[in-house]
């Protein structure tokens, strides 16, 4: 039967990945989204090694990188892979093997998913138009086409849906919402108190994991400790039969799409994004001094209380890239500081700031932040020509890629973050 090379990732951003080899043409390995396996790590060259196959036979070369590359344990700048030989490129480690061509990579057929996923790019600049546009066409600005990218609705199974009626404790099921990786989220109302909840459940596949199940207790019972008015603090928790749950008070998940898109609902909705931009800012002030950090905000864990207040989702769970779980979510990576993707770094609050200013980034915008070889994001008045210069400053000092570059403290920048909210002309109205 004929035979494969393969890389089975060992150690890096992720794990266990298994990638098919070409026979026919160059594998490059390197930190340039062009490259066959990008990978972004500052330890990692712009194109950093390749990989070529002849009758059968793979072999390796170093493309002049800055750190070198290894084959088990010794540095190379060219040789032939043989199975099980461990490659090191930076901070990654990756395992050749060859394996029978018709076996599966994944318990899916599919091509391999880049190590960082690419953000979606950014939208051309509108062609100008000699025309005036027509009176129903200039009474409401356009969206533009790659705006607010949806999320694909979650599929529930059978047995998710059949908690739906069901009154676990005191709380009454009403509603399947939502479906992350790890959890699926119910709305409920719960009775002895006459509030409205969002019950969440360890996934049914993960109830009998160990690992998971540590990671969802331990991170309920930090969540609890970390008692603030800017963050989703749980109520409680329990289990139903196999499966953990805690329940918090119910939020709109898809709020800050709908409120704080300041591209298409103009300056009212950047007033809006800068305000709920103070309220996380806050949270992550205290947990800092509870010396808790959440390293995974992303627009998505920012959820809105029925008054439109801002209120940051996930602290105190383990939100890092080594925490056990699925793939991250492909919009994800978008939003990682520079730091998180290198194997000494030590995350702080520099680097919830990175990733608050690129959720920043994406309210000024509605396009998820694409950035260059070099970790830099372009300001969003290059996307948005109308955000006030005042909040792509405050942006542009967080989204630094160095770390030392960016704000130095929660004070700092909510002092910057206030300044622009009393400094700007902001419509006369209700901000929400």
């Amino acid at each position: 039967m004929a035979q494969e090379g393969r890389l089975k990732v060992v150690e890096g951003f992720v794990r266990d990945k298994l990638i098919r080899l070409p026979s026919d043409r160059v594998f490059v390995i390197g930190r340039d989204h062009d490259c066959d396996m990008p990978v972004m790590s500052r330890r990692i060259s712009r194109r950093h090694a390749q990989i070529t196959c002849r009758n059968g036979v793979y072999a390796i070369a170093d493309l002049e990188s800055k750190t070198g590359t290894t084959i088990n344990a010794r540095k190379v700048t060219s040789s032939v892979l043989r199975h099980n030989d461990m490659i090191q490129v930076g901070d990654l480690k990756i395992r050749f093997l060859m394996e029978d061509a018709d076996k599966p990579t994944q318990a899916e057929e599919e091509a391999p998913k880049p190590i960082i996923p690419r953000p979606q790019p950014l939208p051309p600049p509108p062609a100008p138009s000699e025309e005036a546009p027509a009176p129903d066409e200039a009474a409401q600005p356009a969206k533009p086409e790659s705006a607010l990218i949806e999320l694909p609705r979650p599929a529930f199974s059978e047995e998710e849906l059949a908690l739906v009626g069901q009154t676990i404790n005191d709380i009454r099921i009403i509603a399947a919402v939502n479906k992350g990786r790890r959890m699926v989220v119910y709305k409920g109302i719960q009775a002895s108190h006459n509030r409205v909840v969002a019950m969440k459940f360890l996934r049914a596949e993960w109830s009998n994991n160990a690992e998971m199940v540590n990671w969802f207790v331990t991170g309920a019972q930090r969540a609890a400790g970390l008692r603030h008015e800017d963050v989703i603090v749980p109520l409680g928790g329990g289990r139903d039969g196999d499966r953990k749950y805690i329940y918090t008070l119910f939020m709109d998940d898809n709020a800050l799409g709908r409120f704080a898109n300041a591209r298409r609902d103009g300056l009212l909705s950047a007033k809006r994004a800068l305000e709920s931009l103070v309220h996380v800012a806050r949270a992550l002030e205290f947990a800092e001094s509870k010396k808790a950090y959440h390293l995974g905000i992303r627009p998505t864990k920012i959820l809105f209380d029925e008054n439109r207040h801002a209120k940051l989702n996930g602290l105190g769970f383990d939100n890092t890239t080594s925490a056990p779980g699925p793939d991250l979510p492909l919009d994800a990576p978008a939003y990682l500081a520079p730091e998180q993707l290198g194997a000494d770094a030590a995350p702080g609050h520099a680097t919830d700031i990175f990733s608050l200013g690129a959720t920043f980034y994406y309210m000024l915008t509605g396009v998820h932040p694409k950035r260059d070889v070099r970790q830099r994001i372009p300001s969003p008045k290059l996307v948005n020509r109308d955000a006030p210069a005042s909040l792509c400053r405050i942006v542009e000092k967080m989204i630094e890629p160095d770390p030392e570059e960016r704000y130095r403290s929660y004070g700092q920048m909510l002092h910057d973050l206030r300044w622009a909210l009393r400094g700007e002309a902001w419509p006369h109205g209700p901000a929400h």
